[in-house]
């Protein structure tokens, strides 16, 4: 059994390492290693006979789910800009003028006629407008990855932590080239920015999904619906298109300022005062007032006092730790919690940028959840989909081993096995038989 657990791993490991970049082949791989890792957990011998190729096999999922991810990245990166940071939905604004950028070489437009009211820009819009790269670009890839996931039947949970994911990367990403180009850094650019994303919001609340056994689920699961993931994820974006759209109207009002400020949650100091200085104001906007400004560079200065003392501090613990411990006697040591990784968590980022690399926690099925997804589900009720999961052999299969069987019983002069395959566990084998169609659609491969 051992022998033939991981020669399977080593030619799915195979497989896999020559498709890494075919989603359709990594859906159908992780399908299986999921189900095949319930297999081995549900049957009470198998579970402790196999627990070191479980280890394995749970680390192939992960693995294969990191490929899967970084497929509908790659695919989603190649239109991002286009799609979200330079795709216009209203028109009109790309002939905005902007403080201190000349324009000397530039013919300016000759004002066009207003249109009559039987106009063509009251028609929908062509053909060829309709093919330029749009927030429908993002949508599709987002929308053929569930697909495909589904047709291969990729457990909730899984499918979940997978649309997370690409959501906090796709988020990332947006806010990085934001704050790296200063041409985003304008009102107008955030409001056209602000619309395309809402289009992709629109999408994940339409198509918006759990894992099953939602209210059962652990703490370990997945416990937010793609909606609720994508508001989470894509917080820091929206928190900063709307302070670009925002804060050269506040005028003068200080205290109106601050309480601005203290909604921007997701947004370090570091981060709004970079927006500022390299933001492009508009011909005859205002600018951020003087006291405006010394609040903002105060904050930026307390907040990084405040990071450095931490850090001093969780530095002073460790090294005081140390010590102590090489001071005891090895007997009398005790584990003591490291805290230091989880205040460091709570600190806002070292850098302007967000690290899109960053995979979020990954958590496989639980046993539960496999049976909800997998079983007759909590009491047992839905046995067509416990029939639709019974693990077996293809009726060739059967017979080529019942020949390998019946040979080497009578060379060894051994009785060979009689009847229905030992592999049936099932009393009603008429009824498997009639069943043996719906089966056969998602037998184990």
């Amino acid at each position: 059994m051992t022998k033939l657990l991981y020669d399977a791993m080593d030619r799915i490991n195979e497989v896999v390492e020559e498709h890494q970049w075919d989603m359709t082949i990594l859906a159908f791989w992780v399908s299986n290693a999921t189900l095949l890792l319930h297999y081995l957990k549900k049957d009470t011998g198998l579970v402790e006979s196999t627990v070191h190729f479980q280890v394995q096999l749970s680390e192939l999922v992960n693995e294969i789910y990191i490929l899967i991810v970084r497929d509908a990245e790659r695919r989603i990166d190649k239109v991002l800009d286009a799609a979200v940071l330079d795709h216009e939905t209203i028109p009109g604004f790309e002939e905005i003028h902007f403080q201190n950028e000349w324009r000397i070489f530039r013919a300016r437009k000759k004002p066009l006629p207003e249109p009559p009211m039987n106009s063509k820009r009251f028609r929908p819009p062509s053909p060829k407008q309709k093919a330029k790269p749009s927030p429908r670009n993002i949508i599709s890839l987002l929308s053929s990855t569930l697909f495909v996931l589904d047709l291969y039947e990729v457990h909730s949970v899984i499918v979940t932590q997978i649309v997370s994911q690409l959501f906090y990367w796709l988020s990332a990403e947006t806010f990085n080239r934001i704050m790296s180009n200063r041409r985003y850094l304008a009102r107008t650019k955030a409001m056209q920015i602000r619309m395309n994303v809402s289009m992709l919001e629109d999408w994940a609340r339409t198509n918006s999904r759990q894992p099953e056994n939602y209210e059962g689920a652990t703490a370990s699961s997945a416990e937010e619906n793609t909606a609720d993931a994508f508001k989470k994820y894509f917080e820091p974006v929206v928190e900063l298109l709307q302070w670009l759209q925002c804060f050269s109207s506040l005028g003068d009002d200080i205290e109106s300022f601050k309480g601005t400020l203290q909604q921007l949650t997701r947004l370090t100091p570091e981060q709004i005062l970079h927006s500022v200085k390299h933001y492009r104001a508009e011909v005859g906007e205002k600018g951020l007032p003087k006291e405006a400004m010394k609040y903002l560079v105060k904050q930026n200065i307390d907040a990084a006092t405040e990071k450095r003392r931490r850090h001093l501090s969780i530095v002073s613990r460790n090294s005081e730790e140390s010590q102590r411990k090489q001071s005891e006697p090895r007997a009398s040591q005790t584990p003591v919690p490291d805290t230091s990784e989880e205040e460091a968590s709570n600190e806002a980022p070292e850098n302007l940028l967000l690290d899109p690399s960053l995979m979020l926690p990954f958590v496989l099925p639980t046993l539960t959840e496999m049976l909800i997804s997998y079983g007759a589900g909590i009491g047992g009720v839905n046995r067509e989909r416990e029939r639709k999961y019974q693990p077996f052999l293809p009726a060739e299969f059967v017979s080529k081993l019942d020949a390998n069987s019946r040979t080497n019983s009578i060379s060894s002069g051994v009785v060979g096995h009689i009847g229905p395959s030992m592999w049936n566990t099932d009393n009603n084998y008429e009824e498997d038989d009639d069943d043996e169609g719906d089966v056969n659609d998602t037998q184990l491969r």
